[in-house]
């Protein structure tokens, strides 16, 4: 079962499209299904999705600032309590790059590097 399909059937995804970050999931999962990813990595990064934007919201930031810099903390708050999985990194890595392809995120800002770099 490919992400398309999962799609059509999920109670999550059904929760998010309705919620309060509604376009922001419609955004992710199309790259998802664009994507052809399977069923469970669909699941994982929509499941992954929305516990970074309840966090996110819920410490008083507007969906619009998402950013690396608040993908890092919570994947730091979130690693304290539960084992990181291998793919959540990468998922919010296609979140980030979905969210800007729309221009619903800010651009990435510049990698600063050192003289040695």
């Amino acid at each position: 079962m490919n992400a398309s399909d999962y799609l059509k059937r999920s109670a999550l995804y059904r929760k998010l499209v309705y919620g309060p970050y509604r376009e922001f999931a419609r955004v992710y999962a199309a790259k998802m299904s664009n994507e052809g990813l399977g069923r469970r990595c669909t699941w994982r990064s929509l499941s992954l999705f929305r516990d970074l934007m309840d966090w996110h919201v819920g410490n008083g930031h507007a969906p619009q600032d998402l950013s690396e810099v608040y993908v890092d903390r919570f994947l730091e708050h979130r690693f304290k309590y539960w084992s990181p999985d291998t793919g959540d990194r990468s998922a919010l890595r296609r979140l980030l790059s979905a969210l800007r392809e729309e221009d619903l995120i800010p651009a990435a800002l510049p990698v600063e590097r050192t003289e040695h770099e």
